[in-house]
């Protein structure tokens, strides 16, 4: 880490006179804040940019950025995806997105990201740097739709809550694409987060038998007491069909009936 290098970022970004002249320029916005990151990227610190002028970068990415050439655009998607923004951007800035998106993946350095790897699963269909460019294969619906979907899923604080409000779930029972990478993925990306959460209920919500499946073949994981209580305390709000109540009675069949009804808190080590 490069303190001389912060420090002068800090100074720069911190002055008034500064933060008076830039607020309107639009392109001089993106510019910083690309300069900013790259310079941190490279010796490793926060850019110091961002912490300051977020909402303008938000403000501004928002817009139709006419003026600005899209080398811009593309570096600005860039570098808001190390930092962990997943953009919805205009439908004619979406290929420059999905450049950003390649990139952020091919350049192997995914560990100084705070992009999630399940993120770019499920909004892509990538699991590693080798398939970066099958990113170009998803359509701007889909990935709006999907990241909708993790917008709702992470938009609860409870399971309960979540749980009581299925019904906003049920139109992404239609996007097949997504359908498709929570059948193929989620046994690789399950966790007591909100996206396994949100893509529990899709599976409880779908009549599809590949939904049910999916749930049957996870049991076969032996799974820890945590992961058993989790699934069970969803099972159980969604018992109004026969095959969701054979799903419940297969689990009480392969684990201890004390890990499904009785709370098993996660031990972190």
């Amino acid at each position: 880490m490069s303190t001389n290098r912060l420090k002068k970022q800090e100074k720069r970004y911190e002055n008034l006179d500064f933060a008076v002249q830039i607020k309107k320029d639009n392109l001089g916005i993106l510019k910083h804040f690309i300069e900013s990151e790259k310079e941190a990227h490279e010796h490793d610190f926060q850019g110091q940019f961002y912490p300051s002028y977020h909402y303008e970068i938000n403000r501004v990415m928002s817009t139709k950025m006419t003026k600005i050439p899209d080398e811009i655009i593309h570096l600005a998607f860039y570098y808001r995806l190390k930092l962990g923004t997943l953009d919805k951007p205009l439908p004619q800035h979406f290929s420059l997105f999905l450049n950003a998106v390649e990139k952020n993946i091919a350049d192997n350095n995914l560990d100084k990201s705070y992009l999630s790897a399940y993120k770019i699963y499920l909004l892509f269909g990538v699991m590693n740097s080798a398939d970066a460019k099958n990113v170009h294969h998803i359509t701007y619906e889909a990935y709006t739709n999907s990241l909708h979907f993790l917008a709702i899923s992470n938009s609860y604080t409870s399971f309960p809550n979540l749980r009581k409000k299925h019904i906003r779930f049920l139109p992404f029972i239609e996007n097949k694409t997504l359908m498709q990478r929570i059948y193929e993925g989620i046994s690789s990306y399950f966790n007591s987060d909100f996206t396994t959460a949100g893509s529990l209920v899709l599976l409880l919500l779908d009549t599809q038998q590949a939904s049910k499946d999916v749930l049957f073949a996870l049991h076969k994981n032996k799974l820890e007491n945590t992961t058993v209580w989790l699934l069970g305390s969803f099972y159980k709000d969604f018992q109004n069909t026969n095959i969701n109540k054979q799903i419940l009675k297969n689990l009480y069949d392969l684990y201890p009936k004390e890990w499904i009804d009785e709370y098993q808190p996660r031990k972190w080590s």
